[in-house]
């Protein structure tokens, strides 16, 4: 967790520091640029990652592999079992738009990395490895597309409904997680979708190109769930006046 922390840190600060002021939307993120390379084949770390994914494929229910099936649906809408009902497409047209277009900037960023690293799947790298659905040719593992998907939408979703950031940040790694179920993914590809995601995500909070749409998806969100126009801030969470000796 430290070393995850650190290294977003650092990320964030490169991007803020080669941020050129917003004003145009990117055609993508160069994740290449800013993630760490894959743990290299035949290393510990390679041989750790495998383990895990060996492992949770021998405890894995049939509960488990139906959640992780579902979640291989790359939508906003996965995340429907933290806002309830009115959190569908039919009912918000703006935020389906808006989530649309993130996931098109996500996954053009993520496909300019993972044919940087061709980093193979777990299931070419060890015949033990059962995954539960057929990725298609050169579709590489390193960083994981649909959890930086996940990661991407949780701090977006987080930053229009602040009320609920810390059960739409565990479905999230729940979302995430489901990858290395499905026997798709290593460990390492997750944590690095988890630092990719939060990376776009910042870009768009950002990008002065995004913000009609994502104020838009925000507000209508906020009113399909009976949420006021802007949070409440709780009084224990505003600081106190700092006394002058």
């Amino acid at each position: 967790m430290q070393r995850y922390a650190l290294l977003l840190s650092m990320l964030l600060f490169s991007q803020s520091a080669l941020a050129d002021g917003g004003g145009t939307s990117p055609a993508t993120v160069e994740l290449s640029n800013l993630l760490p390379p894959p743990p290299a084949a035949g290393s510990i770390a390679a041989r750790h990652d495998l383990q895990v994914v060996l492992s949770t494929q021998h405890t894995r229910t049939a509960a488990d592999m139906a959640a992780a099936k579902a979640d291989a649906d790359r939508s906003v809408f996965r995340f429907a079992d933290v806002f309830g009902t009115p959190f569908q497409a039919s009912a918000l047209p703006k935020t389906a738009a808006f989530f649309t277009r993130t996931a098109e900037l996500d996954k053009a960023s993520v496909k300019e990395a993972k044919e940087y690293w061709q980093r193979p799947r777990p299931s070419l790298v060890s015949s033990q490895v059962h995954p539960l659905s057929k990725e298609k040719a050169n579709d590489w593992s390193y960083p994981s597309g649909h959890s930086t998907f996940g990661y991407t939408t949780a701090v977006l979703l987080a930053n229009m409904v602040p009320e609920q950031r810390a059960a739409i940040f565990a479905r999230a790694d729940v979302y995430a997680e489901h990858r290395i179920v499905m026997g798709v993914h290593f460990p390492s590809d997750v944590e690095a979708g988890r630092v990719a995601g939060t990376v776009i995500a910042d870009d768009i909070l950002r990008d002065t190109g995004y913000q009609a749409d994502y104020q838009a998806a925000r507000a209508e969100l906020r009113h399909a769930l009976g949420l006021p126009a802007d949070p409440v801030t709780p009084a224990s969470s505003v600081p106190a006046a700092t006394a002058v000796h």
